[in-house]
């Protein structure tokens, strides 16, 4: 028998990526109904999940808008988390659901800050490529 990434059945090959896409889908359901924890505040979203090879555990990454309310956000989620990974349980035809670990995910707001500083460059680059006699090193020869 080969040993191919599909022949493991507890997590090699393709079985963690499509867990980890089953739990973003149920975790982010859940979070658009509303969990009944104050601390939940601003716009959640999970934006991915990250499932162990051996598929017991999974980090879903989550980003909050406003960013001041993603600490409280987080932990409200991590005090979900079992209740979570039942309703991944309930929802779904896995046998044994990851365990949950919940971390906040500032690659958009790094993202969207890179996105500014590039045009802002660019628009500088523009300002300054043209004297005013139009012989500056962005001028038409």
């Amino acid at each position: 028998m080969t040993d191919t990434p599909d022949a493991n059945p507890r997590g090699g090959g393709h079985r963690p990526a499509q867990l980890a896409s089953l739990v973003q889908r149920i975790v982010q359901t859940e979070i658009q109904r509303g969990l009944s924890d104050p601390r939940m505040r601003g716009l959640v979203t999970v934006i991915g999940v990250d499932v162990a090879p051996d598929l017991e555990d999974a980090c879903v990454r989550v980003s909050v808008l406003p960013a001041e309310f993603g600490p409280l956000s987080v932990k409200a989620l991590s005090h979900a988390a079992a209740h979570l990974r039942r309703t991944v349980l309930k929802e779904s035809r896995v046998r044994h659901a990851p365990r949950l670990r919940f971390v906040l995910d500032d690659s958009l707001k790094r993202a969207a800050a890179l996105e500014a500083a590039m045009r802002e460059a660019a628009d500088a680059d523009a300002a300054h490529g043209q004297d005013d006699d139009g012989t500056g090193p962005g001028a038409a020869t």
